[in-house]
């Protein structure tokens, strides 16, 4: 049986405020909202593509939406893939991949669609054999 999963776009959860920084509260509320529709297909894994955002959220803030992930953690029964550039995007969600693995969940963070897309459809869920 092939593996489903839906796309959700960085703007989709993450918002600015209009200074470019990043407005936490709103998107907390709209990772909330995401929850709830993950909630609603709980058969899919998540491709979280988040290359098009370019808030600088600190680890702090990075923490509070793991926090908030593990509040909401019956929604969140499958894979999560975070698909970012390049950059220190990516060791920002290398940090949400550990936080959020300690706290059982299973994120992978990836800078290659393809490699993303894999590991989703991989029943073993092991990033490590895609790198």
């Amino acid at each position: 049986m092939p593996t489903m999963y839906k796309i959700v776009n960085s703007k989709d959860f993450i918002k600015s405020k209009p200074s470019g920084a990043t407005d936490l509260e709103e998107s907390k509320q709209r990772l909330i909202e995401l929850a709830m529709i993950a909630g609603l297909s709980p058969d899919y894994n998540i491709l979280s593509d988040v290359r098009d955002s370019y808030g600088n959220l600190t680890h702090e803030e990075l923490n509070q939406l793991i926090l908030l992930l593990v509040e909401h953690r019956e929604f969140f029964k499958n894979k999560i893939a975070l698909l970012t550039r390049d950059d220190e995007q990516f060791n920002r969600a290398t940090f949400v991949e550990i936080c959020g693995n300690i706290e059982g969940f299973n994120i992978a963070a990836f800078t290659d669609f393809e490699k993303a897309i894999n590991w989703l459809n991989d029943e073993c869920g092991l990033k490590e054999l895609f790198e």
